[in-house]
């Protein structure tokens, strides 16, 4: 029998969906260290055995169903790489409005598994998206690994002083310039 090949009935995709969207409600509700796998299984209507062969440990479910909620998307390419970096800063900070609880555990418990899992799953996506963008528009820059990291950086800090993320014009005019300025 080829590798390729399991035994059984394919894996449907709608069960998937429905054990990360109850995953999260219950991340939400209950938080990470009580969070229980079969309380997932039992809400999502699966069999304990069939969630874990889908996903073999809590963190591993987790980060998929961060993911889920808001999947990395490709970087953006258009013709303009500064107006692709501001696009995809601008739904990063969008999107921290929808997961600032899971957020405050990066500054609460910061070697947690929870923490591990935030950074995994949204953190370093936007990050490396970043550094795309930049590398486009700047070329290779000896820096380019700290100017990516400026703007989520940035962002989060925003959203400590101020209680919301900023918006695009605040991207665009702010922290676009800071991570794009000449060397140097």
């Amino acid at each position: 029998m080829s590798e390729d090949r399991r035994r059984g009935r394919p894996r449907d995709p709608a069960v998937d969906r429905v054990v990360l969207r109850d995953t999260l409600a219950l991340l939400d509700s209950a938080g990470y260290e009580r969070l229980r796998v079969a309380d997932v299984a039992a809400r999502a209507g699966v069999g304990l055995g069939a969630l874990y062969r889908r996903w073999p440990t809590k963190y591993a479910l987790v980060v998929d169903a961060l993911r889920a909620a808001a999947p990395p998307r490709e970087a953006a390419r258009t013709d303009d790489p500064a107006e692709d970096l501001v696009t995809a800063l601008a739904e990063f900070s969008a999107g921290l409005a929808r997961h600032g609880a899971l957020l405050a555990v990066l500054l609460t418990d910061p070697d947690s598994e929870v923490a591990a899992a935030v950074r995994e799953a949204k953190i370093r996506p936007v990050h490396e998206t970043a550094r795309a963008h930049l590398r486009r528009a700047l070329g290779p820059v000896p820096d380019l690994r700290s100017r990516a990291a400026t703007g989520p950086a940035l962002i989060l800090q925003h959203l400590l002083l101020h209680g919301t993320p900023p918006g695009e014009p605040q991207i665009r005019e702010h922290i676009l310039p800071l991570m794009t300025a000449p060397g140097p």
